[in-house]
């Protein structure tokens, strides 16, 4: 999924999307792992309670390179069935920074990436804000960066109102 965008471009990234991160914040600690690099890492299944990152990008031999990494840990979904009495996995994010607005090209997202964008800054700013109220620019920062981000000509009460909880 990390990597459709993309294929459907024709291009791909050579490393993998996600590792283990453990105590001590060990780098590339196994046993789980995203890739399709490291075919082996891909063999223990994950489990709830597990860390890893997600860090998806691309590099132009040359010219630039890009990567996006978070934290996230491996939690029960909520699902309406329970197939097989198995329960279905989803990841929670750990790490929820905004993105440097002034380097999102808004042209180049399709409406589905834009709210998605919106909609995590929003929780960014949920989560991480009550947090900030003894720091009082910190906090004036932090709702600045996460301001929904606009389509040139939008109108900030067009964006659909995201869901927190």
């Amino acid at each position: 999924l990390a990597r459709a965008p993309l294929w459907r471009a024709g291009l791909d990234y050579r490393h993998g999307t996600g590792h283990g991160v453990g105590h001590y914040l060990n780098v590339h600690e196994g046993p789980q792992a995203l890739s399709r690099t490291r075919i082996t890492a891909n063999e223990q299944p994950f489990e709830i309670g597990m860390t890893l990152s997600n860090e998806p990008g691309y590099y132009e031999t040359g010219a630039f390179g890009i990567r996006l990494e978070n934290v996230m840990v491996v939690k029960k979904a909520k699902t309406e069935h329970s197939f097989g009495e198995q329960p279905y996995l989803g990841f929670q994010r750990v790490t929820l920074v905004p993105f440097q607005r002034e380097l999102v090209m808004v042209d180049l997202l399709s409406d589905a990436e834009l709210t998605w964008l919106n909609e995590y800054h929003a929780e960014v700013e949920h989560e991480i804000g009550p947090r900030l109220e003894s720091c009082l620019p910190t906090r004036a920062w932090l709702k600045k960066a996460c301001m929904p981000i606009l389509r040139k000509g939008h109108k900030p009460d067009t964006l659909r109102k995201t869901n927190t909880s």
